[in-house]
Parts: C-alpha cells; sequence; structure tokens
C-alpha cells in the first residue's frame, strides 16, 4: 500500500554484499585497531555527515543499495568512535530497508530513532507503515495515535502523520470517509497552526492582548496545549486590545463569552484577580512586565503569586491602586525575587501604603532605575526622596538615574519643585509629570508660604542659577492652574507664578500639557514657552480664558519660521480669534 508503484532501475554498482563486507571489515578494523583514523571527533563527524548527504543523494536516485551502504557507514562511524548517534540516520536506514521491503530490520530502525528521538514523527510513521504493509492496520492506526499525543505538533513530518492517520482511519471504516475528508479538509484550511511553523504563530499571538489571549485558549485542544507551553506570550500582558489582531480575535464565537463572564465576575468592565494571578502563572520565569490593570482588585494571593517564582527577565514593576501594596511587599521583590539591575521602571501610582521605606529599599537594590512613578503615595515625603539618593542634600548632585518621575496628585509637588530649583539630585529627567486631578490635593499644601520664602531666599544667594532638569523634554502640569475651590490661599498672585519661579520649564521641552489653566498668568507663560519654541512639538492649553488673540501673535512673532508644532489643543480657550489661530500654525 505504501510502496510507490513504478518500472524496476538498477541498482548502484555496489550490490548487498559488497555494502556489508564494508561494514564488517570496517566494525572489525575499527574493533581490533582502535578507532578510525579520524583525527578527532569533529573528523568523525564530518565524515557521518558526508556518508549521511550521499545517502540521501542515493535516495532520491532510487539507489538504495548504494544508500544502505552509506548509512551503514555513517553509524559504524558514529559507534566506533563514540560519537552520538544521530536519529535522522536511523529513520533514513529505515526508510531505505522498507523500499528493500526488509520490514524486520526496518522496524528495529525506526524503533530506534524513537528511542534517540522520542520527537521523531518519522520513526512513528515508518512503523505504522510497516504494520499496514504486513496487514496490521489496527496497530498501525494505535502507533500514529500515540505518536500524535506524543510528537510536539510544530515538528516535521506531524502533519504527514495526521493525515496518515486519516487514511488507515478510512481503510478500517469506509462509512467514516466523509467524516475524516471534512476533517482533512479542516485541518489543511482553518487552523493556522498546523500549516504555520510554530515560531511564526506565536510572533502572531504575542500581538494579542490577555482577553484574546483566554479567548484563543478556548478555540481548541491545539491552542490550549500551545498557550499554555509558551510562557512567553504571557511574560509582556496588556489588557486592553490595541493591535489590528486583537480586533480580529474579537471576531471568534467565544469572545462575547468571555467577555460577559469578566463583567460577571468583576461587576463591570475590570479585569478580575482571577485572570491577574492567571497570567502571572503562566508567565513562569519569562516574566518581564508585571502589570495590574487600572482600577482590578488585586489581592494577597494575586500578589503571592506573583511573588511565587524567581522573575530573572523582569524588566518593569506597574501595579497601580493596590491596597494590599505595602513596603515590605516593595522590598520582597526587590530583594532576591528579581534581578534589580535588569529592573528599569517601578510603577506603583496611588498605593496608599507605600511610604518611605519603599523609596529606600528602591534606593538601595535598584538605584539605577530609570522610570519611578509615586502618584498619589501621600505617605511618601519628598524631602526623604532627596536625602535618600544622598546623604546630604548637598552632595547627590546628578545622583539620581531617574529619567522618568511621576508625581500627579501628591501634596509634595510644591516642595519638589522648591528643593530641584536648588539641588540637582534629578537633573537627568526627560520626563516630569506633577499634575494635579484631585482638587482636594490643594488641601494638602500647608507649608506653601514658607517654601515660597524659602526658594525667595534661595533665588537670592543663587540669582541666575541654572535650570533644575536642562534635559527635560515633556512636562505636565495639567489642574496646576485650576480653579482650586477647597484652597481660597491659592488665590495669591505669588502662588499663581509659583511654578515659573522654579525655571522647569528648559530649552528643549518638546511636550507640555497643561489642561483646566484657567488660572494662568499667560504673560508669564508667553515669556517662559519664548526659550522652547524652537522645539516645542505638543501643547494642550486648555481653558486658559485670559489667553487673546494679541498673546498668540506675540507667540507666533518671537519665533522666526514656521512653529515645529505637531498637536495642538486650545480647547475652551474663548479669547482667541481666527486671527491669532493663523499667525500661531502660520
Amino acid at each position: 500500500m505504501f510502496v510507490a508503484a513504478g518500472k524496476k532501475r538498477k541498482f548502484a554498482p555496489a550490490s548487498r554484499a559488497t555494502a556489508e563486507h564494508a561494514f564488517t571489515s570496517q566494525a572489525r578494523t575499527s574493533s581490533t585497531h582502535g578507532p578510525t583514523p579520524m583525527g578527532s571527533a569533529a573528523g568523525a563527524g564530518d565524515a557521518i555527515r558526508k556518508y549521511y548527504a550521499l545517502g540521501q543523494e542515493n535516495v532520491r536516485e532510487r539507489q538504495y543499495r548504494a544508500a544502505l551502504d552509506c548509512y551503514n557507514r555513517a553509524i559504524a562511524i558514529a559507534l566506533n568512535e563514540g560519537v552520538g548517534r544521530d536519529a535522522r540516520i536511523y529513520e533514513a536506514r529505515a526508510h531505505v530497508l522498507y523500499k528493500l521491503r526488509e520490514f524486520g530490520r526496518a522496524m528495529s530502525d525506526a524503533k530506534e530513532a524513537i528511542v534517540l528521538d522520542g520527537n521523531s514523527a518519522a520513526g512513528y510513521t515508518q512503523m505504522a507503515g510497516i504494520l499496514a504493509a504486513t496487514g496490521k492496520p489496527r496497530d498501525a492506526l494505535a502507533v500514529l495515535e500515540r505518536g500524535l499525543a506524543t510528537v510536539d505538533n510544530s515538528a516535521t513530518g506531524y502533519l504527514h502523520m495526521e493525515t496518515l492517520r486519516v487514511s488507515v482511519a478510512r481503510q478500517l471504516d469506509p462509512s467514516a470517509a466523509a467524516a475524516a475528508a471534512t476533517a482533512d479538509l479542516r485541518i489543511k484550511t482553518t487552523d493556522p497552526t498546523v500549516w504555520l511553523p510554530s515560531d511564526l504563530a506565536i510572533l502572531i499571538l504575542q500581538n494579542l492582548d490577555v482577553r484574546s489571549l483566554i479567548v484563543c485558549r478556548a478555540v481548541s485542544k491545539r491552542w490550549l496545549a500551545l498557550l499554555d507551553k509558551t510562557p512567553v506570550l504571557w511574560c509582556r500582558p496588556c489588557f486592553e486590545p490595541t493591535t489590528s489582531i486583537s480586533a480580529l480575535a474579537q471576531q471568534l464565537p467565544t469572545y462575547e463569552k468571555i467577555q460577559r463572564w469578566i463583567k460577571q465576575r468583576s461587576g463591570g468592565g475590570r479585569i478580575p484577580d482571577k485572570i491577574v494571578r492567571f497570567v502571572f502563572q503562566k508567565a513562569k520565569s519569562s516574566l518581564v512586565s508585571a502589570t495590574v490593570p487600572a482600577n482590578s482588585t488585586v489581592g494577597s494571593r494575586t500578589l503571592d503569586a506573583l511573588l511565587a517564582l524567581k522573575r530573572p527577565c523582569l524588566k518593569q514593576i506597574d501595579i497601580s491602586r493596590v491596597a494590599e501594596m505595602r513596603s515590605d511587599v516593595v522590598d520582597r521583590m526587590l530583594n532576591g525575587w528579581c534581578v534589580p539591575r535588569n529592573l528599569t521602571a517601578l510603577k506603583l501610582p496611588y498605593c496608599t501604603n507605600i511610604d518611605d521605606d519603599a523609596i529606600s529599599t528602591v534606593v538601595r537594590y535598584a538605584p539605577g532605575i530609570r522610570v519611578l512613578d509615586i502618584s498619589g503615595c501621600q505617605r511618601v515625603c519628598v524631602k526623604h526622596m532627596f536625602r535618600a539618593w544622598g546623604s546630604t542634600l548637598l552632595d547627590a548632585h546628578d545622583s539620581a538615574a531617574i529619567e522618568h518621575l511621576y508625581i500627579n496628585d501628591h501634596p509634595g509637588i510644591p516642595d519638589f519643585l522648591v528643593y530641584s530649583s536648588r539641588y540637582r539630585h534629578f537633573a537627568r529627567l526627560k520626563t516630569l509629570h506633577i499634575a494635579i486631578y484631585d482638587l482636594r490635593v490643594f488641601s494638602e499644601f500647608t507649608s506653601i508660604f514658607s517654601l515660597i520664602e524659602y526658594m525667595g531666599r534661595s533665588q537670592a544667594r543663587a540669582p541666575h542659577a541654572s535650570a533644575p532638569f536642562p534635559c527635560l523634554e515633556e512636562l505636565n502640569v495639567d489642574g496646576v492652574w485650576d480653579t482650586p475651590g477647597s484652597s481660597a490661599s491659592f488665590t495669591s498672585n505669588i502662588l499663581r507664578g509659583f511654578v515659573f519661579h522654579t525655571k522647569i520649564f528648559a530649552s528643549g521641552l518638546k511636550r507640555l500639557s497643561a489642561i483646566e489653566s484657567s488660572e494662568v498668568d499667560m504673560n508669564q507663560l508667553v515669556e517662559t514657552l519664548n526659550n522652547c519654541l524652537p522645539t516645542l512639538q505638543t501643547l494642550h492649553l486648555t481653558k486658559a480664558t485670559r489667553m487673546d488673540a494679541r498673546m498668540l501673535t506675540d507667540f507666533a512673532s518671537s519665533h522666526r519660521g514656521p512653529l515645529p508644532l505637531q498637536s495642538l489643543d486650545l480647547s475652551g480657550c474663548v479669547g482667541i480669534s481666527s486671527h491669532g489661530l493663523h499667525a500661531l500654525i502660520s
């Protein structure tokens, strides 16, 4: 059944007796006089590869006796020289022996190939072919099913083994021929994981978010096995669909079912605690980003799952609004749980239990961290941050390696600006976010006037001091110039220009966001932004009711040539006119 029909061809000049004589004489010579004169194991490997390639060429020319001679020589060299045996040679010799109708020796070589390589799909296929040729189709079917359960679906020859199983089953049960043909067609047309190499399939699946990956697990057993045994798919969890491949995954029938299950478990659109814990468990030691989505309920069990294994590849920790995130948990994270020198980002926004001890732990174990987000962590003292990166406030110039700092909704924002105007701990900053989204934070600015006096004395001692952040490229002051209803002291004109006095607007600033700027002093803003006009690409200034067309005209005329603006938002600026806007963008 498995032997191709055709005309008989002449064998190679080397007959079977000649091949066996060469094999026997070489083995006898090697056992009597020691190893063959190869010179080294590398020479033996080269000889084995040479005979294997020559045998493959003879098989293509259907010179099976000559091919058998080559494979015998390759195996003899491997045995005599102590080189590791290759399952491919036994697979090739089993194929040649099958063509020569020597089923007993072919079965032995096929079994030996499976012993040497448990992922040998060709070994199982050859065993099944021999059993079917000898009138044992049911045994052949059992061998193929065992091979399909054992061999990786990405191995070479797996698809041929599956096709052969369908063919044998069709012969055993003719009534199931239509069903087998339908299954075979489905395999060929609808399941990309069968036809695509496993590396390419994994590369495509890496673009999916967590919800889409969970949906893909429910497609079939093959997809379930592929996703569960590939930790790299879960190492950078994304909880929101951001790619076109995720949009395609939303068309799967099970997507809506998973969405309803998430809403039932979480009471809304949030990711439930069980899914976050599941992601940490599947990522294993390949976890690169420990991310918890915003507004998700994360308990102690999830944190225990996160800390259960070593995470040597971890580079980013992004956990927000977690009540259980205490300072001792941060200490466990950085003290032996990951490799601190690999950690580049630590984001713990609105974790109310984070205090000064957590900052001390970061400085102790990960002094080279690049991104730090402590927005809303009101128990962290800003003065302690400056002291943590130096024994005193004066000996830590440019000591912090932080390049991106987020301290939104923090009562220590005035302290940070004042200390930064004198001490250069954070001179490497490229991104600074000091936005106020919660107006109740204004009421926490209790020592604001003493800070203004301190800043005045510092400026008197050094009136021509440079900008505290000379490398700053992005600044976010959303809500800082808003009308604070909870603090009447913010009506002070001195306080209104507090941000300008600290000179945080660097000359190379590229992105500025100042949403809700109803109380901004436009004259000071225009004067300050004149220094960064050549590089400013993004300007978001909303509800600036004091801005008029004349200011925009002066703002544009102070710079020669077109402005490099790529994104402009002046929503709510009712005082501007089309003439002023045209002068700005033209």
